[in-house]
């Protein structure tokens, strides 16, 4: 039916070209791989703009292009289990085409993706090749690919929206230089957003930027990402930036990020060099810690920074090198700070020209007090130095999390916000949220269901309390996801698995306070029992000598719910009648599921036949009957 509405569409075009109307608008359509195409592409290939193609769970040995259509290309199940490997041919997934945000990618897991110089990415992208075009790019894992430049996302003009994603392990490979970007690589100016990913673990061996690099990047976006265990290496004197470096014009604004673990030879965390004339980046509200570098471990800031600013972040290093290093070399203008805390417990954490900023301008040099750096915990404790003492001045509305800001961290009764990615909750809430499960439709008297189950998840905060951010969920058993985060007070999530799946959920206020877990099991099964032992085809009871033969031992299995009842019965187109002709009564006898039937005939007929009858029923309600016929011939 689409393909005739489409084929029709195209003559009714021209006919209401023809009568003055330009555009018309048809039902888009969803394609699915492999039911009605047996690879991603071929789909693609087949849709039209408006139309989604909709991938069930499996691994696609393809590398895709989306050829400039406005198509959603989305998973069933999810990038846990849709897999698309790039089989070291080309980039996995291209955008090349002057794609726009309606071109979108989501739930799949992209792997073994290869740009060279002898591939047609030339060397850009080994998960996905962004050029010219601002596709959507979200809640997808992109792992294990190799290019020159962008292994992981290569981003050659354009606006895309990166968000929701795993990038991980992915490498240089191919080449030395270039301009990195082991997980993401940003090259000329646009407005993309990178938000909400995880991006880690990443290696350059002679590049910069190995979790994002920005080269020439325009006014991007980067907030909420987790940044990583990334590693750049290999350039002399120095590699820049380990978890972001930024060059030429990138004016971008930097925001909630959590930037902990990387290491380069300059700026760990992050590196910019800021041309003669530009404004530079953005940094508010950051966190970025634990980073490694030989100066600059959080911050290495170099170039022409009159007008870049660091608002409200925390910069601590655990080495003996400087935390914020601010380079001479080009300018003896520092970048404008506001309200940061810059610490180390060992090295120097004011240096270059921004020395003599601790102790103004609301700076200050002090330990955090994250609960837990050492298992990657960065919220501040109660007491931290960095709880309301941050500025209003550009400041977020939310954390990395979602969580309002401000909050009244230190319990004087004036909100005021924080340093740092994570905003403490108010000390005014102590009381956790109440959350509630409610299944639809609900089981049966025995605890069962025969189809899909959506279970509804609930939550209210307390009267005067801080109201409900999230609720996470996961689903084990029969069905396995998650853990999900949720934001807001209610979700729902779909049960379709055959088996017992336990739905385990809590919720989490926005003054951090966490409600015990509950939990809810959610049985499904629609598959009817299995009945076993009736009488053979073409049963026959011979000779007739008015005995009783055993013709079944009927028995049901189900592995679903199991069996609940097992009703077997027999009947005769001959009465019973015990007299005449040697007749003995009692003919059907029958105990449990073992059938005997007599082998006799009324006096006078040709042949007897009865009919044996089985009914299984399972605790889920589903009910399976089997029949059979024995004779008794002449």
């Amino acid at each position: 039916m689409p393909n005739i509405l489409r084929s029709t569409g195209v003559t009714f075009s021209r006919l209401l070209a023809f009568l003055g109307i330009t555009s018309i608008s048809l039902c888009a359509s969803v394609i699915r791989v492999p039911t009605d195409r047996a690879s991603i592409q071929a789909a693609i290939n087949a849709a039209v703009n408006g139309d989604t193609v909709q991938v069930a769970s499996g691994t696609y040995y393809e590398n895709i292009d989306f050829a400039g259509k406005a198509i959603t290309v989305i998973s069933e199940q999810g990038a846990q289990v849709t897999i698309i490997d790039g089989q070291s041919r080309d980039a996995v997934v291209k955008f090349i085409t002057a794609e726009g945000r309606s071109s979108v990618l989501s739930g799949f897991t992209l792997r073994n993706g290869l740009s060279t110089f002898s591939t047609p990415g030339f060397g850009d992208g080994g998960g996905i090749w962004i050029r010219n075009s601002s596709p959507t790019v979200q809640n997808n894992l992109i792992e294990s690919n190799q290019a020159c430049v962008g292994p992981g996302i290569m981003v050659h003009g354009g606006s895309p929206l990166i968000q929701g994603n795993g990038i991980r392990n992915n490498t240089q490979y191919g080449c030395s230089g270039g301009v990195g970007g082991g997980g993401i690589s940003l090259l000329g100016g646009s407005a993309a957003e990178i938000r909400n990913n995880t991006i880690e673990q990443n290696l350059l061996t002679s590049a910069n930027g190995a979790g994002i690099s920005l080269f020439g990047a325009g006014s991007p976006i980067i907030s909420a990402n987790i940044i990583r265990q990334n590693t750049a290496t290999g350039i002399s004197p120095c590699t820049q930036g380990g978890g972001i470096s930024m060059v030429n014009q990138s004016d971008a604004l930097i925001v909630n990020n959590l930037i902990t673990g990387n290491s380069a030879g300059c700026g760990g965390g992050v590196y910019w060099g800021v041309p003669s004339g530009n404004r530079g980046p953005f940094l508010i509200n950051n966190t970025i810690a634990d980073n490694v570098a030989n100066q600059g471990a959080a911050v290495y800031a170099s170039g022409f920074q009159a007008q870049t600013q660091l608002i409200n972040n925390t910069l601590v290093s655990a080495s003996a090198s400087t935390t914020l290093y601010c380079d001479p070399t080009y300018s003896l203008t520092p970048p404008v700070l506001n309200s940061n805390d810059v610490f180390t417990a060992s090295g120097t954490a004011y240096a270059g020209t921004c020395a003599t900023l601790a102790g103004s301008n609301g700076n200050i040099s002090a330990d955090p007090l994250f609960a837990g750096a050492a298992n990657s915990d960065y919220h501040l404790l109660k007491g931290s130095p960095a709880i309301d003492t941050g500025t209003s001045t550009q400041a977020p509305t939310t954390d990395l999390e979602g969580s309002p800001r401000p909050q009244d961290g230190n319990g004087d009764l004036i909100a005021a916000f924080d340093m740092g990615a994570y905003e403490a909750p108010g000390l005014t809430d102590r009381t956790p949220p109440v959350s509630t499960a409610t299944a639809s439709p609900l089981p049966n008297a025995a605890g069962w269901n025969t189809s899909l189950v959506t279970v509804t998840l609930n939550a209210t905060d307390n009267t005067g309390g801080s109201g409900v951010k999230q609720i996470q969920y996961s689903l084990s058993g029969a069905q396995n996801l998650g853990p999900v985060v949720m934001p807001g007070n209610s979700t729902s999530v779909s049960i379709t698995a055959a088996g017992r799946t336990v739905v385990s959920y809590f919720a989490v206020d926005a003054a951090g306070n966490i409600e015990t877990a509950h939990s809810l099991t959610i049985a499904i099964d629609g598959t009817s029992p299995t009945v076993a032992g009736m009488p053979a085809p073409n049963c026959t009871l011979a000779p007739v000598k008015h005995q009783l033969v055993q013709v079944a031992v009927v028995t049901a299995s189900d592995a679903g719910s199991g069996v609940f009842s097992l009703k077997v019965s027999a009947t005769s187109n001959q009465a019973d009648s015990g007299t005449g002709g040697g007749d003995l009564p009692g003919d059907i006898v029958i105990n449990g599921g073992t059938v005997q039937l007599r082998a006799e005939l009324s006096p006078g007929t040709k042949s007897r036949i009865y009919t044996i009858n089985a009914t299984a029923t399972d605790f889920a309600g589903n009910t399976r009957t089997s029949t059979a016929n024995c004779v008794v011939p002449k």
